[in-house]
């Protein structure tokens, strides 16, 4: 499209401001944006400051253009990011600034109060399988979070089915995940994310899924990238492979080959899905595969399950299957791996090895020749000789010996040769540490580091160290143990994690490197849907789409670029991160004419490709214009300068002195009258001079220079106008202060970079020195002073020939006074105040030459007074005074605020120390509701949190020598337009459409006024005015074109534009180009603007008519052409004329590509036999593809045996009678694809057995070896016996080693007699196995066995065969295994066990074998029965119970009761029980006759007490008073019931009972005379009763004595038990007083007794009663034992131990001998911790240590290890010379 009857304004301009910021109000916490809109031509450089600081787009500030709208967004605002931010445009013509102004409002939260945070973590679990795991934390936040949870990284959603797994929430903030019937894959780290919009938190835990030995497969599940980390050894050992079942037989000739050198590593991948997550396991041959030192099992990234063999050797050749199986079925994968040896071989390869910790390991092996040079590598690590690794040659010999093993020496150790020949062997080390730390671990940013470690035993003191600092657990740090599994994991680990993680266990260690790589990323996708909306006045909107798939996790801006057509440079016009459009204005192109414009996506990790646009541009319409410009102002220092500018418009504009923006004040009076605005400067200073003073407004920018002239009687340079001029510098700029210390930098711009300058201070020119730098970097000058003093404070000035430019600096923090001496001998005092002044820290003395210096740093107030220095008679006095000043703000400040909203007054002070007052109209101000007074560091900040029309006013801030003034007025706040955000919208719509323009205002009620072309609007039918809340709306229902105009709705404070554009064509056009391939339907779409509109298709002139190819469609709007089947011939340009408007479509069809079909389902590894045809074909896309051969990059051809064959789409190639040489790589080329052939021609493969099997005999017991040696090596060779497979294991052990395969059967049995045949691909070698009996002969002569009538005996012997036969025979008598008898066998040892021992039994047992017999004695005595513990006399009344019991030695021993001399007889009153060794006799209702003598008999022993009953007196009780019945118990927990006369009591008003301990309780509240009667205290078992009388009262004039009642009682509990008194008085309402061992008992004191006794005294008035109470201290326990500890000689060692209480004796003993304190051996007590401490540790005081504290005793050893001599190592080197 060309407009040629259009014009634009070609000119170059600088930088203007077309659109100034608004103020911005945004809310603590909240995202805050600030615009600048800025245009200029060559596009310029726009960049934003705060406080005369570059804001880059880093941290929370990120910058972004949109056209020219510049923005900046704030993340997460707080109070400080209040004030305003500069925005600087510039170009090679010019510069311009704007302000904009942030206001941050609310309270600012603390993260730490407000985000998630976790109280209680999920706990790590182990598990069986099949158990269910349950994960529960507890999580706060305001508000609450949004809780998920992941399983390495991924959503549980992705990975479990729904039914296995539920995730739920409870009050209080508990969420719990619960896993049902766990299966292996489960196993992992399981992640718990807490998100809430004030942060998030994390933390993880660990679940281990063990498998049940009986039933579990022993399998390896890759279920996580980490799961080989989190799995453990089977606590079962290996059980069976019976639950997966490899139903589908593995064809051979099917199975993959992959091919590999002796030394490589061999990786295989097997992608299975499938819900629930199946289970994998890895084979070789049919034997399953466990994680090692050279097998690598886990899922990968992307999902596959991987198996990598890590420096394959020979034996590593076999076939390898991946089974997976779930719930549901299984599947396999198989891949056959063949291990190639080198060329040259090794004479004798090396060897695994198996060593201990701490000893010394030798690796060796045989060269070809004795000049063939080794190398030793550790894996990947290049070993070289070191007191660690001793490298050795001789002859053939190579050999490598490692001293000191450590855990971390364990791994794979290569010898290789310079041909690249290896010999490879594992090195075994065994220690504390059975499972150690792989040697590097690689994870990406976000995922989980998971180490796991085993030790030999379950209570190990253990720790993790990162980078040598030791590891703790926190949220996102687990450490957990199961018994001998210790695991570490990093929780969403960060590059920052990288480092060393170490174990250590006693004097073990193992270490893993840990390495955290960035995330793979890859450059963004090009946006879609590119197009240029042209309906626009003056412009076009260009829009796009991302890409759906495009990466949103990485921040991608979006940049548009323009190039005149017919041009070659591309100019960026547009940048915008989040942005999908961007208009086009006429003015932002140089000239009238056709512009091509593309879009692309640009991140950190690349740029996507380009979409490319064309369009022409109208002309823009002029903005406003300067009537009267800004004069130039020269004033001499001190008097005021006037500057004025006047417009053609009324506007608002900005002030700016030399770059930063002005501000209404004392000094500077800015003022605003219709068009005209004028600037007055108070008080010029000589810093002004040459600055320059710059108006900017909408589209306006004007400049001027203010020259201040020094006065005549001071001091100035005077400069002449010259080619050479500084550029003039900020006030901040040259006015400097600096503290002691800081480095100074003074710098400024002169016009030529060539220009020559000098530095000059106080006058005297500076010279480069060690701490003065002098630089020069293009136009600009610097001073660099690396450490400034206060020698530095002064008048710095930058000179050329013609001008020159000066900076004041003062230099605060130290005192310094320095004075010159006549004689650099004299010596000099120095006094404070009459004091003599000393060095110290912050005080320092120093002599250079003649010259004292007196240094004070940091000085403080305290520091002000007189100093004196003194050299002899001579003396010079300081006068030093230490005043705080006001660093910001310089100036009094004039600001505005509004009600309601907080307030900050601020300043910044120059010492933190300083103290302020604040003042208000001359009233001191005071903390308050209304007025908070704040001090952080040296700010100090008065806040008034909600603002009021009383707050105005004036406001001073004082120190004690300085001050600064805040004039402050408070009004309401103004009503801002909230959304659109925009000042200016541009809406385009048709007629008849439904027109809505909305406005959100900042107060609900505020007026609002909408106007149309500057007149306000009328309401009518047809537009209608709403207001909806904060909403006002302008609504008209139907539109026509009269519609058109600009709408504008106002407030008093702020207004917005909406520019309606109304259009009423026929038809809407939608141009387009489509591209498509040959046979795919292609469909032309428009849409029309009336339902009857007339449309005509046209396909290069001609009209289209309707066939079965093509078809023409109506749809409302919408008219379609669709072509079905489109060819090349149907490419051109289509065109869909309405009438009054038409479109074009460019369509552009292609053949299809060549592809090659089923190319995945192709073999292309293939091998052949020498003399075979060769066959390679493939089926290509279509039939007239031309398709090329290649051979090792070498065009096929030129040979008879070579034959291309074509047949329909079939390409292919045959080789006749098949050469070794033409083995190598095939390749076919169709263009658009291509496939690649591995061709492999082999000889004929030959079997045959060098040496046969032999016939073996051997002995029962002894090991049979058969060997045989077969060609070639690779040969796959089975074992047989007797025609049957030998399942290899234990017993049956097979090994090969080269050629040579050897079969070692364990200690043969008699059964075992077979014959022996090896299979090699259907060649056998046989050989017979013939065992012989061997004689079992007794090892072990029998010792005579003691026992006890009544007992148990085991006789035991010893053998010399273990699957020897014996049997036990007494008195001639073959002995079975019976009721008394039980025959065992433990590997070579037989047992007799006889129980119950008779007296009979006793004699002599033979046990015999067929070839050897020997015996043993038995002797049983009689047992022997003591009474351990005796009856005890009782004393008791009628009715109560008596109970008996005596002890025994022994249980099972039947005694018998009397009374008086009779027998007693169990019935309803006598009750005989035994327990073990316990007899019992229980006595209950008991009466007056009952009173005699009882004895316990049994089998000789005697025990006899004394019964006496007394008789039991009625309680009396006067009417009215309380009555109390008690009775105890032999335990505490029983129930019993109350009774009177025979019914049964319940609790009432009247009644109260209660018990305490074992006693119980039944009170009478106030007695009466029908109380009288007989009460029953009864348990079901036993009872008790008394007799309660009741007498009247006496009626007399005297008052009722006072007297005691019921006497306290004495108590013995058991400690942290509650003890009770109660004491009876006589009279009601009769209060006392309680008294513990003399002190008064208060009603609120908690009093907690330990172990002690107290007497308890209760009184009131003249009478009193007292009570013991005995508290039984509770039995002290060790919590923590004493631990093995090793130590170093002259060392200290500490032996610890915890008790349960603090409160206890303990004594320290070494073998057995009690220690004593001394002065190499100390005792202490910390709390409930006892601790050892033996100083300068000799060998002597290696033993057995033990702590005896009550009944328990704890035991541990002390080994100390004397100093390492290496007197042995240099003898042992001393042969040797190094080269």
């Amino acid at each position: 499209i060309k407009a040629s009857s259009l014009q634009l304004f070609s000119q170059v301009c600088a930088p203007r401001v077309l659109g100034y910021p608004r103020p911005v109000v945004a809310q603590c916490g909240t995202d805050a944006i600030l615009r600048c809109q800025i245009g200029g031509d060559p596009r310029p450089d726009v960049i934003w400051e705060r406080k005369n600081v570059q804001i880059f787009s880093e941290g929370r500030y990120r910058l972004s253009e949109e056209g020219k709208v510049y923005l900046i967004t704030i993340s997460d605002v707080t109070q400080q990011d209040a004030g305003q931010y500069i925005c600087k445009a510039k170009n090679s013509v010019g510069e311009t600034y704007a302000a904009a102004t942030l206001k941050v409002e609310g309270e600012e939260r603390a993260q730490e109060e407000q985000g998630p945070r976790f109280l209680i973590k999920p706990l790590s679990l182990r598990v069986d399988k099949g158990e269910d795991a349950a994960f529960s934390c507890k999580i706060w936040g305001d508000p609450l979070p949004e809780v998920m949870w992941e399983k390495d990284g991924k959503k549980l959603n992705d990975i479990f089915e729904s039914s296995h797994f539920s995730v739920s929430s409870q009050d209080g903030g508990w969420f719990q995940l619960k896993i049902y019937r766990t299966r292996m894959p489960d196993k992992g780290v399981y992640t718990c994310k807490a998100v809430s919009c004030n942060g998030e938190a994390l933390a993880g835990a660990v679940l281990l899924v063990e498998p049940v030995p009986e039933r579990e497969d022993s399998k390896v599940s890759s279920s996580s990238p980490c799961n080989t980390q989190l799995s453990p050894k089977h606590r079962g050992g290996r059980p069976s492979l019976s639950r997966v079942k490899e139903e589908t037989a593995i064809n051979q000739s099917a199975v993959k080959k992959f091919a590999v050198a002796e030394g490589k590593h061999a990786k295989f991948r097997c992608f299975v899905t499938g819900k629930p997550k199946p289970e994998i396991i890895w084979k070789r041959n049919g034997v399953p595969l466990e994680p090692g030192r050279r097998h690598l099992i886990f899922e990968d990234r992307e999902g596959y399950y991987t198996l990598k063999v890590l420096y394959c050797k020979e034996q590593d050749t076999g076939l390898y299957v991946c089974v997976a199986s779930n719930a549901l079925g299984n599947t396999l994968s198989a891949v056959h791996l063949s291990v190639k040896g080198p060329a040259v071989r090794f004479r004798r390869p090396l060897k695994d090895v198996e060593v201990r910790e701490r000893d010394v390991a030798v690796l060796e092996c045989e060269v070809p020749d004795e000049s063939v040079p080794a190398a030793w590598y550790l894996e990947d690590q290049r070993l070289m000789p070191s007191s660690k690794y001793g490298i050795e040659q001789k002859g053939t010999r190579r050999r490598l010996t490692i001293q000191d093993i450590g855990t971390d020496d364990d791994g794979v150790y290569l010898c290789e040769m310079p041909d690249g020949g290896k010999s490879i062997a594992e090195l075994s080390v065994k220690g504390t540490i059975v499972r150690k730390l792989p040697r590097k671990l690689e994870v990406l940013e976000g995922e989980n580091a998971a180490f796991c470690v085993e030790v030999e035993d379950n209570d190990m003191e253990v720790h993790w160290f990162k980078d040598g600092l030791k590891l703790h657990e926190t949220h996102q740090t687990i450490l957990k143990n199961f018994g001998k599994t210790h695991i570490l994991v990093f929780v969403n680990v960060a590059h920052q994690d990288s480092g060393v993680v170490t174990f250590v266990a006693g004097r073990s260690k193992t270490s893993s490197r840990l390495k955290v790589k960035a995330s793979r990323h890859s450059p963004p996708i090009c946006p879609v849907s590119v197009k240029m909306d042209v309906d626009r006045p003056n412009g076009a909107l260009l829009t796009w789409v991302p890409a759906p798939n495009s990466q949103m996790s990485t921040r991608s801006i979006f940049v548009v670029e323009r190039q005149e057509v017919g041009s070659q440079e591309w100019q960026k016009c547009f940048t915008s991160e989040s942005a999908t459009s961007a208009e086009v204005a006429g003015d932002s192109v140089p000239c009238e004419g056709n512009y091509r414009f593309r879009v692309c996506c640009i991140n950190k990790y690349g740029r996507s490709g380009h979409v490319d646009v064309t369009f022409a541009f109208s002309i823009l319409v002029p903005g406003p214009k300067i009537c009267s410009h800004l004069k130039s102002s020269e004033v001499e220092e001190g008097e005021d300068a006037h500057f004025s500018i006047e417009l053609s418009a009324v506007m608002v504009g900005t002030w700016f002195l030399n770059s930063s923006q002005l501000q209404h004040s004392e000094r500077y009076k800015i003022q605003h009258s219709q068009t005209r605005h004028s600037l007055v400067i108070h008080g010029t200073r000589i810093t002004d001079d040459r600055a320059e003073i710059t108006f900017i407004a909408n589209g306006v920018r004007d400049s001027a220079t203010l020259k201040v002239k020094l006065l005549s009687n001071m001091l100035a340079f005077s400069f002449t106008a010259a080619v050479v001029k500084f550029n003039p510098l900020s006030e901040l700029e040259s006015n400097k202060k600096v503290e002691n210390g800081d480095a100074i930098v003074l710098y400024c711009e002169v016009s030529h970079s060539f220009a020559k300058v000098s530095w000059f201070k106080d006058g005297e020119e500076l010279q480069i020195t060690d701490n003065i730098s002098i630089q020069s970097d293009g136009n600009m000058r610097r001073i660099v002073i690396q450490s400034a003093d206060v020698d530095h404070s002064g008048v710095y000035v930058c000179k050329t020939n013609e001008d020159g430019i000066r900076f004041d600096v003062e230099v605060s923090g130290k005192i310094h006074s320095n004075f010159n001496l006549l004689s650099t001998t004299n010596i000099c005092s120095r006094y404070k105040d009459g004091s003599e002044i000393q060095s110290s820290d912050n005080i320092t003395l120093q002599v250079e030459g003649t010259v004292r210096r007196l240094i004070i740093r940091s000085a403080e107030a305290s520091d002000a007074g007189s100093y004196t220095c003194q050299a002899g008679n001579n003396s010079m006095e300081f006068l030093v005074n230490i005043r705080v000043m006001i660093v910001e703000p310089k100036d009094d400040v004039v600001m505005e605020g509004y009600i309601s909203e907080e307030i900050h007054l601020q300043c910044e002070l120059s010492r933190s120390s300083g103290k302020v007052q604040w003042f208000k109209d001359g009233q001191k101000v005071e903390m308050s509701n209304s007025i908070q007074l704040l001090s952080e560091g040296p700010y100090r900040r008065l806040t008034i949190p909600c603002g009021s029309a009383d707050d105005s006013g004036e406001y001073v801030c004082k120190t004690n020598g300085d001050s600064v003034f805040f004039q402050l007025s408070v009004k309401e706040p103004p009503v801002l337009i909230l959304f659109p955000a925009e000042s200016e919208q541009e809406l385009n719509y048709l007629t008849s459409e439904r027109l809505e323009l909305s406005c959100e205002i900042s107060k609900s009620d505020a007026p609002v006024m909408w106007y149309k072309n500057g007149l306000e609007v009328e309401e009518s039918p047809n537009l209608i005015l709403a207001v909806d809340g904060a909403q006002r709306i302008l609504l008209i229902p139907l539109t026509t074109v009269e519609d058109t105009g600009e709408y504008i709705c106002d407030t008093e404070d702020d207004s917005m534009a909406f520019l309606v554009t109304i259009t009423g064509k026929n038809g809407r056009v939608f141009p387009d180009k489509l591209e498509s391939l040959a046979g795919k339907e292609i469909v032309m779409e428009i849409q029309v603007s009336r339902p009857n509109a007339e449309v005509t298709w046209k396909f290069n002139d001609e009209k289209i008519e309707e066939n079965n190819n093509v078809t023409v469609e109506e749809d409302g709007l919408i008219r379609r052409l669709t072509i079905h089947a489109p060819t090349p011939n149907d490419s051109g340009y289509y065109v869909c004329d309405a009438g009054n408007d038409k479109i074009d479509f460019q369509v552009k069809v292609s053949e299809p590509p060549v592809k090659i079909l089923r190319k995945l389902e192709i073999k292309t590894d293939l091998k052949f036999k020498l003399g075979d045809d060769i066959v390679l074909e493939c089926e290509l896309s279509r039939t007239n593809a031309v398709a090329k051969w290649y051979k090792d990059c070498c065009r096929v051809g030129g040979e008879e045996r070579f034959c291309e064959e074509e047949e329909g789409a079939f390409r292919s190639l045959v080789i006749l009678n098949a050469e070794l040489t033409d083995t190598g790589e095939y390749f076919l080329d169709v263009g658009n694809d291509s496939i690649c052939f591995q061709v492999k021609v082999e000889v004929p493969r030959v079997v045959e057995f060098l040496t046969e099997l032999h016939n073996t005999t051997v002995l029962e017991g002894e090991d049979a070896t058969f060997k045989c040696v077969v060609s070639p090596e690779d040969v796959q060779l089975f074992w047989h016996m007797d025609n049957e497979a030998i399942k290899l294991g234990e017993r049956f052990q097979a090994t090969h080693n080269g050629l040579c395969h050897t079969l070692v059967i364990k200690k043969c049995q008699m059964l075992d007699c077979s014959r022996i045949s090896a299979e090699a691909e259907g060649k056998v070698s046989k050989a017979s196995l013939k065992v012989q009996e061997a004689q079992v002969m007794f090892t072990k002569k029998a010792e005579t066995v003691m026992a006890e009538e009544f007992g148990d005996a085991t006789l035991e012997t010893e053998i010399s065969l273990e699957t020897g036969e014996v049997q036990w025979m007494r008195q001639g008598v073959v002995i079975q295994t019976g009721p008394r008898h039980t025959l065992a066998q433990n590997g070579c040892k037989r047992s007799l066990t006889i129980f119950n021992l008779t007296l009979s039994d006793r004699g002599t047992y033979r046990c015999e074998t067929l070839h050897d017999r020997t015996q043993v004695k038995l002797n049983v005595e009689p047992r022997k029965i003591s009474v351990r513990k005796g009856l005890i006399n009782q004393e008791t009344f009628e009715r109560e119970t008596a109970s008996f019991e005596v002890e025994l030695s022994h249980a099972d021993v039947e005694g018998t009761w009397q009374k008086d001399g009779i027998r007693v007889k169990p019935n309803n009153r006598w009750r005989v029980s035994t327990n073990g060794l316990v007899h019992s006799l229980t006595l209950s209702n008991l009466t007056l006759e009952d009173t005699g003598t009882v004895v316990f008999s049994a089998e000789g022993v005697r025990s006899s007490a004394r019964l006496t009953i007394k008789e039991l007196e009625p309680v009396r009780v006067e009417e009215d008073f309380p009555a109390t019945l008690e009775c105890e118990f032999s335990r505490q927990n029983i129930e019993v019931s109350w009774s009177k006369d025979g019914k049964e009591l319940k609790p009432g008003k009247n009644y109260r009972i209660y018990s305490m301990g074992r006693k119980r309780f039944c009170q009478i509240i106030q007695c009466s005379l029908t109380d009288s009667g007989t009460y029953t205290c009864d348990t079901g078992e036993i009872s008790t009763s008394c007799s309660l009388a009741v007498y009247g009262m006496r009626h007399n004039t005297q008052s009722h004595k006072l007297e005691i009642v019921h006497e306290l009682e004495d108590l013995y509990i058991k400690e942290d038990q509650n003890a009770v008194f109660m004491c009876e008085v006589s009279l009601k309402n009769v209060t006392g007083d309680w008294y513990k061992d003399g002190y008064r008992i208060r009603p609120t004191s908690t009093i907690k007794i330990r172990t002690e006794v107290l007497n308890l005294l209760f009184a009131a008035k003249d009478i009193e009663s007292t009570a013991n109470l005995e508290v039984e201290e509770l039995p002290v326990s060790i919590v923590r034992p004493l631990r093995d500890r090793t130590a170093l000689e002259n060392h200290r060692v500490i032996l610890e131990c915890t008790m349960s209480t603090p409160r206890c004796d303990v004594a320290w003993y070494k073998d057995g001998e009690e220690l004593a304190p001394s002065e190499r051996l100390h005792m202490l007590v910390d709390g409930c911790c006892h601790k050892l401490v033996i100083q300068q540790v000799a060998a002597e005081d290696e033993g057995l240590y033990s702590i005896e504290v009550g009944e328990h005793i704890c035991q541990a050893k002390l080994m100390v290890e004397g100093k390492m001599s290496f007197m042995g190592i240099i003898d042992v080197f001393s042969s040797y010379s190094v080269t």
